[in-house]
């Protein structure tokens, strides 16, 4: 009986892994996280507003998403940050659903709500906290459990919002 025949794939050779170890426990710098908060929040307005309304939901619900891993691996998380990411996935999934059906991007007041405090719990509480190894585990956790879900492979009745992080076509990764 033969073994199954692996495909072998190189991996990377590093000639110092210390300073690869240093760079990923290196917290997010400020300017990074000033960055991604710029960039959040500019898509909740923008999207509030009604403007380039597909491209800012995308980007929300990536920020879901990713708002989502970082609760599971302990950044701000609780019960109550678990309500506010399963408040603002109900959200982008409702509008998502209007649109689809009426063609309408139309938020109401909760669910605004509900964006707002989304983009709070990622930028002011989970960014901040974050170093640049586990925003990288993070991203490809993310972008594996989207590409999965994408596949057929969610469980019955679980909200899945994919904003692009699961297309195969998206290299990236963050670098300190």
């Amino acid at each position: 009986m033969s073994r199954r025949a692996r495909k072998y794939h190189p991996r990377p050779t590093y000639a110092n892994a210390v300073q690869i170890a240093i760079a990923r426990v290196k917290p997010l710098s400020a300017a990074d996280v000033a960055g991604q908060k710029e960039l959040i929040q500019h898509a909740l307005a923008q999207f509030c507003q009604g403007a380039h309304c597909h491209a800012h939901w995308c980007s929300l619900a990536d920020a879901a998403n990713m708002a989502e891993t970082l609760a599971g691996m302990g950044l701000g998380s609780g019960d109550d940050a678990s309500r506010v990411i399963e408040l603002a996935q109900r959200a982008l999934a409702d509008v998502h659903q209007r649109h689809t059906t009426r063609g309408s991007w139309t938020l109401y007041a909760d669910e605004i709500d509900a964006l707002h405090w989304l983009v709070r719990l990622h930028c002011s509480a989970q960014l901040p906290a974050c170093s640049y190894g586990e925003l990288a585990d993070a991203m490809t956790a993310t972008r594996n459990r989207m590409q999965q879900a994408l596949a057929g492979n969610a469980a019955r009745g679980t909200l899945v919002i994919d904003g692009g992080m699961g297309a195969t076509h998206n290299p990236t990764t963050p670098t300190p």
